[in-house]
């Protein structure tokens, strides 16, 4: 029988790995759909390709370090990227198409997923969440995220007067393991908006919500 691709799994690979274990704060970064200039991404491969030629002679469990390693590096190259990029599609600075994001993430808040965190910046957002469980395994991420852009993606198009892909087809996600990777990730986020000279301090960020979460 052929496996639904919305059916949690622990491991699934797109362009960027995913990992889902189970009980686990995820945090999410997405984006609008927009093409990154070509030297971004060049930088982008050369690294990947400078990693990747690490890895050849190395065992499975360094192997799997290394590539965490080179993913986070190349989420925070990208990210600074967008913190500072005036060019790209900036549709999530205006009031309106930000409340389609956060009311679509409260509305299934308890439902599939508790929400802790998130940060709206111009083109991106950034999201702390666990997924709740459903027939004892959680609600996948590919679901979680697929219902989510959908919806915001319709409704943001119509109140813009638009058509086409609203968001990247990719996010990056990462598996927050312990007190301190949260306390990290949560200081980075909240930052966000500071670091792109935006606001002086994130409360002036109009654009966030915060949860309490206890690991």
């Amino acid at each position: 029988m052929k496996k639904n691709k919305l059916d949690y799994q622990y491991f699934y690979m797109r362009n960027l790995p995913h990992f889902q274990p189970e009980n686990a704060l995820i945090f999410i970064t997405y984006r609008l759909a927009f093409n990154l200039p070509k030297e971004v991404l060049s930088n982008l491969m050369e690294i990947r390709k400078l990693y990747d030629s690490k890895i050849v002679k190395i065992n499975e469990v360094e192997k799997s370090k290394l590539k965490k390693i080179c993913n986070k590096y190349l989420f925070e190259i990208e990210d600074k990227y967008l913190d500072s990029c005036r060019n790209s599609p900036l549709w999530l600075q205006n009031n309106e198409v930000a409340q389609i994001v956060i009311n679509s993430l409260r509305f299934n808040d308890r439902k599939l997923y508790n929400l802790y965190l998130v940060m709206i910046m111009p083109n991106h957002v950034h999201i702390i969440i666990k997924p709740v469980k459903s027939e004892s395994k959680p609600v996948s991420l590919a679901k979680i995220m697929k219902d989510h852009k959908s919806y915001t993606a319709n409704e943001a198009n119509k109140l813009l007067q638009r058509n086409g892909q609203f968001w990247h087809h990719e996010n990056y996600d990462h598996y927050i393991r312990d007190v301190e990777d949260y306390f990290r990730i949560k200081n980075y986020v909240l930052n966000n908006p500071v670091k792109a000279r935006l606001v002086d301090t994130y409360e002036h960020w109009k654009y966030f919500y915060i949860s309490e979460c206890s690991m």
